[in-house]
């Protein structure tokens, strides 16, 4: 629903928005080629694998100023740390430059891949990842060569990179057949339960329909705390007095947060002041509350034991509802 809110495209019309894809993890994933590809030399010559994980991705470079949205159904059913290892690690390459958020790149320089005959194996790669009929409405999409051209270049000489506009997102079931997230993962992801049912709700379609979202609402325009601290000085400080007592609970723990956390809790704090209808002190507090059940609570597991914080009065889920209230 997010895609169609802000692809334009009419759900009734359309079966798939274009700006979505959903691949299903399998058991077996335990490294990254069910999602970059990989080389083969079965044939004889030098030939490379393509997904559709890339071929979505060159899709998001091109539609750059689109929200495009990748979801990885049951996404624990194999370790994420193995098989989403590339992007975990080019996640923390991010950075705004001159205005734009850049990245290290997932796939190196396709140049680097060699001849198949005649051919540069590159030039065949960028033949599939472009040369598909794209879609909008259900009409086909006129393709811009000088932006083709310009991204064909980009893949040959610097490889493919994180697109600014890309939003992953997971399903997960936690049962005896999954796998936990380890807290570098927790660490890099907004964690949201879905457990309340309702019922009553979702049998219609105005239940289940969001409203027309303008993309700058939902792209982002900084990675870091440090690209909005300047000006936004007095909030921020709050957000920081804020985890500094978050984390002098939890001092003693292995549940303590840094730098990573309180950049992801400036910026959600910021985004959420967008929005009307109640005052400022009421959304950040709320924004600060939300951040806390995904970023912070998140992190903390284990037995009685591991939960006792001695350095505090006890239980550090006591402690931790005891500091958020005041």
């Amino acid at each position: 629903q997010l895609a169609y809110a802000t692809g334009g495209e009419n759900p009734d019309e359309v079966k798939k928005p274009y700006n979505y894809e959903m691949i299903q993890v399998r058991p077996n994933w335990h490294d990254s080629t069910e999602l970059l590809g990989y080389e083969t030399r079965i044939s004889g010559e030098t030939e490379y694998v393509l997904t559709d994980f890339l071929r979505f991705l060159a899709k998001a470079w091109y539609f750059e100023e689109t929200p495009f949205f990748l979801c990885l159904d049951e996404m624990n059913l194999a370790p994420v740390e193995q098989y989403f290892a590339e992007y975990l690690s080019v996640l923390e390459t991010r950075k705004l430059n001159n205005g734009r958020i850049i990245s290290d790149s997932l796939l190196p320089p396709l140049n680097n891949y060699g001849k198949k005959g005649n051919t540069w194996v590159g030039d065949i790669m960028m033949n599939d990842l472009f040369g598909r009929e794209w879609k909008i409405n259900g009409k086909s999409v006129e393709k811009n060569k000088e932006r083709e051209a310009r991204l064909r270049e980009q893949f040959r000489t610097e490889g493919i990179a994180l697109p600014p506009n890309l939003i992953v997102m997971g399903t997960v079931n936690m049962d005896e057949t999954t796998f936990s997230f380890s807290r570098k993962v927790l660490d890099r992801a907004m964690t949201i339960e879905m457990n309340k049912v309702d019922f009553s709700g979702g049998l219609t379609k105005k239940d289940c329909r969001v409203a027309p979202i303008a993309s700058e609402i939902i792209l982002p325009n900084a990675v870091e705390a440090m690209d909005v601290y300047e000006a936004n000085q007095i909030i921020c400080d709050h957000v920081i007095s804020y985890l500094t007592e978050i984390n002098g609970t939890l001092e003693g723990t292995p549940f303590k947060v840094a730098y990573r956390t309180r950049n992801e809790f400036i910026l959600y704090v910021l985004a959420n002041l967008q929005y009307e209808g109640n005052d400022v002190c009421y959304r950040i507090i709320r924004a600060l509350d939300e951040m806390t059940l995904m970023k912070v609570l998140s992190r903390i597991e284990g037995d009685k034991n591991k939960l006792m914080n001695l350095k505090q009065t006890g239980c550090v889920l006591d402690d931790l509802a005891t500091q958020i209230k005041q």
